[in-house]
């Protein structure tokens, strides 16, 4: 009597531990998202062009810009908004690395975030991980 009572009590017990919601801790203002992501290349080099945008918060101030450029400058290039920049670094083809930097102000300091992701062309939307953080007062 005891043993048929014992498979309905461990299904039951699953049944209750599958329902138990997962709550994810990351953080929306540590990554970014980018769209309308296209390159181009010749002889001379590759060019860049797309849309990204960060989600703000208390701390972080939000922002939404368009990134254009090369990888024959070195270093990060302008975005359309001033306190964002972007490099690409073409790996053998079709791979990049695409690394992004915001740069902001305010009464304390100065602050950078950066981030970076490894793609495969053609990806068109893809979403970048802020990977570091820092600092100045």
């Amino acid at each position: 009597m005891h043993l048929s009572i014992l498979p309905v009590a461990l299904f039951s017990a699953l049944s209750a531990t599958s329902a138990i919601p997962v709550r994810s801790t990351g953080n929306p203002s540590l990554t970014w998202h980018v769209s309308n992501f296209s390159t181009g290349c010749s002889p001379g080099g590759c060019i860049y062009n797309f849309n990204i945008a960060g989600v703000g918060t208390e701390n972080t101030p939000g922002f939404n810009t368009t990134c254009s450029g090369n990888d024959v400058q070195d270093g990060y290039n302008p975005c359309a908004d001033k306190h964002v920049r972007a490099q690409l670094n073409p790996h053998t083809y079709p791979e990049w690395n695409l690394k992004v930097k915001h740069v902001w102000f305010d009464e304390v300091g100065e602050y950078m975030s950066i981030g970076q992701v490894n793609i495969t062309s053609p990806a068109n939307a893809f979403k970048i991980p802020v990977r570091q953080q820092y600092g100045v007062g």
